[in-house]
């Protein structure tokens, strides 16, 4: 479609190949600059990726194959040198978009002059120049490439497109690392969609920009499904009770608890803190949904006796209506006036590894009593709620709201099941999950936590606050047998969880938390949770995953080696090194040093989101310096690979080895790296041989873990 033959009064939907055959786009120096970050372009290239597998399921029910993405707002500028559309909003998707069409062309680069010249940066040479170069070149120009920005993305669009080669195009093989395969790319370019809107000759650019930023907020799917799930609700006491428990589960960044008020009403009254928390505010009370929503509908009537448990009022012979406003100001309101005037002091200190849409994925899961193992993970996938919250409306639709095989009795049943159990997931989310404690000192992103709520003191006193404690550590510090082995339960459950979150950064497709609450909730107690089958239970999750992975057929892939691989076998390393108490380790390490090195370093490890491969010997080594290259089988050999954090492969991976070794700070590395520089060290060189002794021990231990048989949990 020719500009010319562009409305400027109706959008035009577009292919993703339709919007840069036939036009040339300027990205304006009043935009902000090329920023988007790993998660966006993850996020976009997963959806694509899920988009087309989603579509060959619909294919063989005649659906729709296209997937839209947004939109694009241009601004036609025209010249003696043809039309040039000035892009007004959507920038940041266009750019990624042209991007990856660079990497996943046909060859290597692209001759066609109309797409190299296809996307360009007003006032930003060297970003215009990138661009250019990327189309022409392809992956090649990668390491030319001179803006950080535009770099990042580069090497994220290939690392997915090479991880997406060695895939089969049929499965979402749910890895820890994002692939993008030649299918999606094919996919990308015919089926995504995009709305593009031509601005009316003579728009006010100003004024459009101020109607933009000033427009209402626009409503959350998880708001408008709390909305679509109280219509089946008949009472306004009931609707107001699910609406209470909603809300409270809402807020990740505090335990649960603290949205339920601890002071009694009237004088003497059990308080709602105390109705569902028990008296020390760190037990799950209500057994069933008649019981919670019985509870809750008792705390709201204390707080307001003129609402009624009669039906709402509707027009004759018509269906309920009730306003998605009045339901979210309502919510809002009452959230504000029962929570308020009872501060808490762990208010606001917590950070999630979850967000609440995709945590309501879980619950229905959940819900439908659905299970996932690591051995066969696509099986009848098609047929269980997907953990990605853009399909939230969606799965709860063809689950529950919308099912022709539920009518109105079953649906209103079926609601409130699902809010009693979105409240006990919430409370063994807080409770036996991992969280980040953002008001600790140091990086808040990795202080993982592991706490419980409890009241301080406990009763008989009648002054208490919620204090919380470490959840499965007796927290008195007597020196026992028992304490000891206490505090090292919850160390291991702390650090298999950090091991998978690490692993799976993602906050959809969380199919190891997913694992951890269907279990959590098959315990008889949740209140009381047994750490060492917790412990059990974590490992078995780990192992199977490795298993499941082929590992002896990727560990020496190089670059495509999962994440998930070195993140396993660090947990591994720790735990011979802190729980087996190194006795073990002589087993497998070669040199004894090693084994002391480790034990010592195992006390401080923690897991940090470490996301890039690394090359310990670099591929591209200083020819000048006189350092020959490594033969690629010895170079992607698993010995001489490692995991470190982005920033630091960008700013030292071509660093050699023994200047790795001394340049970054050991304690801040993965055990396997610190292993391999102490190695290093210790040589006094980094070649073949110490790269298969390395590689050769790190299998030993991964053979071992995968060989442990299963418990029982």
């Amino acid at each position: 479609m020719t500009v010319d033959a562009m409305s400027r009064d109706q959008p035009n939907v577009m292919s993703v190949k339709e919007i840069f055959d036939h036009h040339r786009y300027r990205i304006p120096l009043y935009q902000r600059a090329y920023s988007w970050t790993a998660a966006e372009i993850h996020t976009l290239l997963a959806d694509v990726r899920d988009a087309r597998l989603d579509a060959a399921t619909r294919r063989a029910r005649r659906g729709s194959r296209d997937y839209y993405i947004g939109s694009l707002v241009v601004d036609a500028m025209h010249s003696d040198e043809g039309t040039l559309l000035e892009v007004v909003d959507g920038q940041q998707r266009l750019t990624t978009l042209f991007i990856i069409l660079s990497l996943t062309g046909p060859g290597t680069g692209n001759e066609d002059p109309q797409f190299t010249g296809g996307l360009t940066f007003e006032g930003r040479d060297a970003a215009a120049e990138d661009l250019r170069r990327l189309a022409r070149d392809g992956a090649g120009s990668i390491n030319r490439l001179t803006t950080p920005g535009i770099r990042l993305a580069a090497e994220l669009v290939e690392q997915a497109v090479s991880r997406g080669a060695h895939l089969d195009p049929t499965n979402a093989d749910l890895v820890d690392s994002v692939a993008f395969s030649s299918e999606d790319a094919t996919y990308l370019r015919e089926h995504v969609k995009i709305l593009q809107t031509a601005l009316p000759s003579g728009t006010d650019l100003n004024h459009y920009f101020e109607v933009m930023n000033t427009r209402g907020e626009q409503l959350e799917k998880h708001e408008i499904l709390k909305a679509n799930m109280i219509r089946a609700l008949p009472h306004t006491m009931e609707q107001a009770a699910f609406s209470a428990i909603w809300d409270a589960c809402s807020v990740l960044e505090r335990h649960v608890q603290t949205q339920f008020s601890p002071t009694q009403k009237p004088e003497g009254a059990t308080s709602e803190r105390t109705m569902l928390f028990g008296s020390g505010w760190n037990t799950f009370q209500p057994e069933s949904a008649d019981e919670l929503f019985d509870h809750v509908q008792a705390m709201l009537a204390g707080d307001d006796t003129s609402t009624s448990n009669e039906p709402l009022p509707t027009p004759h012979g018509s269906e309920q209506r009730i306003l998605l406003a009045d339901v979210l100001t309502a919510s809002d309101s009452q959230e504000d006036s029962r929570a308020g005037g009872d501060p808490d002091p762990e208010s606001g200190s917590y950070g999630s590894i979850i967000d609440f849409p995709n945590l309501l994925l879980h619950v229905l899961r959940i819900q439908r009593r659905e299970t996932f193992t690591w051995e066969d993970p696509r099986d009848g996938a098609e047929l269980r709620v997907r953990l990605e919250d853009k399909y939230l409306l969606s799965e709860f639709d063809r689950s529950m709201l919308a099912s022709r095989h539920l009518d109105d009795a079953s649906r209103r049943a079926e609601v409130r099941e699902f809010a009693y159990l979105l409240l006990k997931t919430r409370y063994l989310l807080d409770t036996y999950v991992i969280r980040t404690q953002l008001t600790a000192g140091g990086d808040d992103e990795e202080n993982w936590v592991l706490h419980r709520a409890l009241r301080y003191p406990a009763p008989p006193a009648k002054t208490a606050q919620l204090s919380a404690r470490a959840t499965f550590r007796t927290g008195q510090s007597t020196g026992s047998d028992e304490n000891t082995n206490r505090d090292q339960v919850h160390r291991q459950v702390l650090m298999l969880q950090a091991m998978f979150q690490v692993s799976d950064t993602r906050r959809a497709s969380k199919y190891f938390l997913f694992q951890i609450l269907e279990w959590l909730h098959q315990q008889e107690a949740p209140s009381a949770v047994d750490g060492e089958s917790f412990v059990k239970k974590l490992e078995t999750m780990a192992r199977s995953r490795l298993r499941a992975l082929d590992f002896t057929a990727v560990m020496n892939d190089g670059t495509h080696v999962p994440n998930f691989l070195f993140n396993v076998l660090d947990y591994e390393l720790w735990r011979l090194a802190e729980v087996a108490d190194g006795s073990e380790l002589t087993h497998v390490l070669p040199h004894p040093n090693l084994v002391a090195g480790l034990t010592e370093a195992s006390p401080t490890f923690r897991f940090r989101y470490r996301t890039s491969v690394e090359h310990y010997y670099p591929v591209q080594p200083s020819s000048e310096q006189g350092h020959r290259r490594l033969d690629p089988s010895d170079g992607n050999h698993f010995g001489n690979l490692c995991l470190m954090s982005r920033s630091e492969n960008a700013r030292r991976n071509n660093l050699m080895p023994i200047a790795k070794a001394r340049e970054f700070q050991p304690a801040r590395q993965s055990l396997k790296f610190q292993l391999m520089s102490a190695l290093a060290l210790e040589a006094h060189d980094w070649a073949e041989e110490q790269i298969h002794a390395h590689g050769s021990a790190m299998l030993r231990v991964m053979q071992n873990a995968a060989d442990t048989p299963v418990a029982v949990c």
